[in-house]
């Protein structure tokens, strides 16, 4: 039974997707002179391909792009994403998909082979959108990413009989459900026998940035649980679980001076009293935490343990505290794949331009993404591409904010999306194509990754 019922546009939109597929891969045909055994240095020779199956496609990307916009879905509850993603990719020559893959409901992986064996790339692509938000984070056009990267690599595959093997992943939940790390868990990535993992993340005008520089991050749930009493004829016979709380977010508070600027906790309350005369028996909140890395996180946690312990201990209020599953590394991008994106962006664009790789390399990282599970697992990339509003201005808020969702769904960020997509297919055929460039991503990686192991699902108890 269908999960959920199609509009007419929708439909329309569904069947418009499958037209793609006959209309546009002889844009390919071309034979790309040089194109056996080309520097990992020079222009590719596929990147005119790339460019033109694109730019024909554009059209029909554009109708999905505006779909999952418009239908904002939170982690795990993605299906019209995972839907209509799925139903494009099976309608065009040459896909095997698998839906709903190794039991995740709403992730899936699509698999294009070549000629033969050679190299394994994948792209992800995100679809799960925020609580009130819609897609402020642009996941719609991670979508588009992915799924125009993908088919645009398989259908230069497809033109000049390329061995290898081209991968599109449906991953959903990313904002803070850890799909990714749960489809590593599950054996998705290793069972599909991946080489490197590509994907793009859209932030503000300008940040234009092959590198991925994201904290190590987890998130703690936290229940203080005291004693009734009545407020005013009795508060002493009570334990007061709130002010157990209201100690802790202090103490964080106090902690935050004699921290890294990369350390970081936010959170919120979300459960206190309930009555005013009554001491308060309950209380609840979530918390994340982020560090620069894995390693600078465990201290960091120990820190702010401390602090939680603190309310306890204080108000001899019981403290049951919860570390969710899925807590995300920082990323690591890999050299070889981010020195491949910098030449096709520089090929495609005329009036952008990349930062100086050695001082962009130095800001101070931000944010957290799944991606950066995959990073130590396989080679990856996970460059950011600057959006604009729609008249050309800057987005007056960032991501996670209703002025970005805004400038997510412009026709002007889509089309951005589409030179970030042809960006990442000019990898995938350079990793498919270039004598040596796979080797060498491999080397870099296994001297830039050392195996890290992280626990998660730690409960502990504290009682006063």
């Amino acid at each position: 039974m269908a999960r959920f019922a199609l509009s007419t546009a929708a439909t329309a939109l569904l069947l418009a997707s499958r037209s793609i597929a006959s209309s546009t891969p002889h844009l390919l045909h071309r034979q790309a002179a040089g194109a056996t055994g080309n520097s990992a240095n020079s222009s590719s020779p596929y990147l005119e391909e790339i460019s033109d199956f694109l730019d024909a496609a554009s059209d029909e990307l554009w109708k999905v792009n505006r779909a999952i916009h418009e239908n904002p879905e939170l982690g795990y509850k993605e299906y019209k994403a995972h839907d209509l993603l799925t139903y494009f990719l099976e309608g065009r020559d040459g896909w095997n998909v698998t839906r709903s893959t190794h039991g995740i409901e709403t992730a899936f992986a699509a698999v294009f082979k070549g000629s033969g064996d050679g190299p394994v790339v994948s792209f992800n692509a995100e679809y799960d959108a925020l609580q009130n938000l819609g897609h402020a984070c642009g996941h719609n056009l991670i979508a588009t990413v992915g799924l125009g990267g993908a088919i645009a690599a398989a259908e230069v595959m497809r033109a000049h009989k390329l061995p290898g093997t081209i991968i599109l992943f449906g991953t959903p939940a990313e904002e803070s459900l850890g799909g990714k790390v749960k489809m590593l868990e599950a054996g998705v990535f290793r069972d599909h026998k991946i080489d490197v993992s590509l994907m793009a993340h859209p932030t503000v005008g300008g940040g234009d940035s092959p590198y991925a520089l994201t904290q190590s991050t987890d998130r703690l749930d936290l229940e203080y649980y005291g004693k009734p009493a009545h407020a005013a004829a009795a508060p002493y016979q009570g334990v007061n679980a709130q002010d157990a709380l209201v100690l802790a977010y202090s103490a964080l508070s106090m902690l935050r001076q004699q921290s890294l600027a990369t350390d970081m906790v936010h959170g919120v309350i979300t459960s206190g009293g309930t009555s005013i005369n009554v001491i308060p028996d309950k209380s609840k909140a979530s918390f994340q935490i982020r560090s620069a890395s894995d390693t600078d996180l465990k201290p960091w946690t120990e820190r702010l343990l401390k602090c939680f312990e603190a309310g306890a201990l204080a108000t001899g209020a019981e403290l049951n505290l919860t570390m969710r599953p899925y807590g995300y590394s920082n990323h690591r991008t890999n050299e070889v794949l981010a020195k491949s994106y910098a030449r096709h962006f520089a090929s495609l664009s005329s009036n952008e331009t990349l930062p100086d790789p050695d001082l962009d390399k130095l800001r101070a990282p931000g944010g957290s993404t799944d991606q950066g599970n995959i990073s130590w697992e396989f080679p990856s990339i996970h460059p950011f591409f600057g959006i604009y509003n729609e008249d050309g201005s800057m987005p007056s808020g960032a991501p996670h904010t209703a002025p970005f969702e805004v400038a997510a769904g412009s026709k002007r960020a889509h089309n951005k999306a589409i030179q970030t997509a042809k960006s990442l297919a000019g990898i995938a055929v350079d990793v498919l194509t270039v004598d040596g460039m796979l080797k060498e991503i491999k080397v870099e990686f296994e001297r830039t990754v050392k195996t890290q192991s992280r626990q998660r699902g730690v409960r502990a108890t504290l009682t006063a």
